[in-house]
């Protein structure tokens, strides 16, 4: 990879509109299985409200976010070679091969820039886009700069993940170039676990249940989850999969696991973060704990709180950032980023 890829710019957009906990609870099912990790999902969630689009569209929060991130920047438009969009919710069409790239390049002015999408690891796509990313900014002397992007509203009575978290409408995006010397990406890695492709999944059309059309909760774009799998396959793998992603990261690079000075990591729950800082031997001071206020917001998680990290002065020059998350799918991710 060349190390002198870097992340130029990042924002994020949050609709300002926001729903209590206690609400979507009211108003959402709960599956009466128990989780096997034996915490009280309510109870030790650690989210109070998560972010509503209403009106929004998923592409116009992919937007606003790419529009904050472009003026950040200080950019023209026009230097963009290619955007990756890194969705992991269904966005606003289903087909033909349709992704809101093509839309952001077309609202941002970007008409040099090849657009596409990469959303197959669910929340660590934007780890997978990464990896994409830098490869293909390394193999091609032409591309200098990339813009991702990502867009996630959630179709209406889903934001209960049980047992995993819930879920907040927010977009990101990321500008990636060429011969940086700051936040350089000094290696990604990637590993999936394809038994578990549908253990969390959105049926599509022609794989719904016919009991789940019409009732109380409304379930043409219901998110199902197969607890009972999730408990016996997921639970038991998820952090060996982690430290597979995290230490092969490491030794791309020639680094250790005592070399990271801050991680970032999702906002699933208050008793996911304590699990993984405990597993890890990770202290709190090393760790972005504050972006549980904003609930989960798939795969701009990663970027939300990598932002705010910085902005916190939580991550400081010379600081080498561990980012990292699993995603469904199902996929884990992480990236070491070089300040």
């Amino acid at each position: 990879m060349n190390t002198n890829i870097g992340i130029f710019a990042a924002e994020y957009y949050l609709p300002p509109k926001k729903k209590a906990l206690s609400d979507i609870f009211r108003d959402e099912e709960m599956p009466a299985e128990p989780l096997a990790a034996s915490v009280d999902f309510k109870k030790d969630i650690g989210i109070e409200a998560v972010h509503v689009a209403g009106d929004e569209t998923a592409a116009s929060l992919a937007i606003n976010a790419a529009k904050r991130a472009i003026a950040h920047s200080g950019i023209d438009p026009q230097e963009i070679d290619f955007i990756i969009d890194f969705t992991s919710i269904p966005e606003d069409y289903v087909a033909p091969t349709w992704s809101a790239a093509g839309l952001v390049q077309r609202e941002v002015g970007a008409t040099r820039a090849f657009a596409t999408a990469i959303n197959t690891g669910g929340c660590a796509s934007y780890q997978t886009t990464l990896k994409v990313a830098c490869s293909l900014l390394s193999a091609n002397e032409r591309y200098q700069t990339a813009l991702l992007i990502a867009g996630d509203k959630t179709p209406e009575f889903n934001h209960n993940y049980y047992p995993i978290t819930v879920v907040s409408d927010g977009g990101s995006a990321v500008i990636l170039k060429k011969n940086v010397e700051r936040r350089r990406i000094l290696g990604v890695e990637v590993a999936t676990l394809g038994r578990l492709h549908d253990i969390w999944v959105i049926p599509g059309i022609h794989n719904r249940d016919p009991k789940d059309i019409g009732g109380k909760f409304p379930k043409w774009l219901h998110v199902c989850g197969d607890i009972a799998r999730f408990n016996k396959e997921l639970i038991p793998m998820n952090l060996f999969m982690f430290r597979k992603v995290m230490l092969g990261v490491l030794k791309q690079v020639g680094k250790k696991f005592e070399d990271v000075s801050y991680f970032i990591y999702p906002t699933f729950s208050a008793w996911d973060l304590k699990a993984f800082c405990e597993a890890f031997k990770v202290p709190k001071e090393k760790i972005f704990l504050d972006g549980l206020h904003h609930g989960h917001l798939q795969e701009t998680d990663m970027v939300l709180d990598y932002v705010d990290a910085i902005n916190a002065g939580r991550i400081k020059d010379g600081d080498l950032v561990m980012l990292t998350t699993n995603g469904a799918g199902f996929s884990w991710g992480a990236t070491l980023v070089q300040h």
